[in-house]
């Protein structure tokens, strides 16, 4: 069995008779086989975004009718009690269709058909991807989606080389910056160290000058006090 054939979509059915039964979408016409221009990769990744919003919508979509289940399920229960309400998407949901008088069947209808053209949406953009799974592709097509993944794993390896590298390279700056740090402070600290000392020895010098005027304003007074002792005895 084909494992794409598992990605074909069923149309949605909320398990419900609708008021008026939808008629079922258009049949797919047949694709040809992507040439190797998709399997750029600019134009796959343009068709995964537009896959992944498909997918948004369909998600939306599915809400939508749960919400309408929902609602039709507490119809029969209740009677038409609101009460029971107590979703606030869902509260305010039957709000708007009571305000635009949009009668149940008809919406039910009308969302039912949008899904079911979201699912022939979405069938129609996983169909170029069936290459990827599917044996009997042709092997121009295997060989560009392998070119592909090839260039994508390259690109990841590099991507990841480059990462280490500015990682290496912020480690290795962050060591020299921590290294120049410790050579500043070191250089700091001699400097201190080192006017320290000068202050000291001009300290010293200033103290032996100051000793050398007392010794001899001292030498002075005690020659004046010999001489004038003499002089009192003479």
């Amino acid at each position: 069995m084909n494992p794409m054939n598992r990605m074909r979509l069923a149309p949605f059915n909320s398990g419900h008779p609708p008021w008026t039964t939808p008629p079922p979408p258009p049949p797919l016409p047949p694709l040809p086989p992507p040439s190797t221009f998709f399997w750029t990769a600019a134009n796959v990744n343009s068709r995964l975004k537009e896959l992944h919003d498909t997918i948004d919508l369909a998600r939306a979509m599915q809400k939508e009718l749960e919400m309408l289940t929902s609602m039709k399920e507490k119809e029969e229960t209740t009677e038409g009690d609101d009460k029971g309400l107590n979703d606030m998407s869902l509260d305010r949901f039957s709000k708007f269709m009571k305000e635009n008088q949009i009668e149940f069947e008809l919406q039910e209808s009308m969302s039912l058909n949008a899904a079911n053209a979201i699912m022939s949406k979405l069938r129609f953009q996983l169909e170029p991807f069936r290459v990827v799974t599917d044996e009997n592709s042709p092997w121009e097509e295997k060989s560009a989606v392998k070119r592909l993944a090839d260039k994508m794993e390259k690109y990841k390896r590099n991507m990841l080389w480059r990462r280490r590298k500015r990682k290496r390279i912020a480690e290795n700056l962050a060591k020299e910056r921590e290294i120049f740090d410790q050579i500043d402070k070191e250089a700091d600290e001699w400097r201190a160290r080192e006017i320290a000392k000068d202050i000291a020895q001009l300290k010293v010098e200033k103290m032996k000058e100051v000793a050398k005027l007392k010794a001899k304003e001292e030498k002075k007074r005690l020659e004046s006090e010999v001489r004038a002792y003499g002089k009192h005895y003479l």
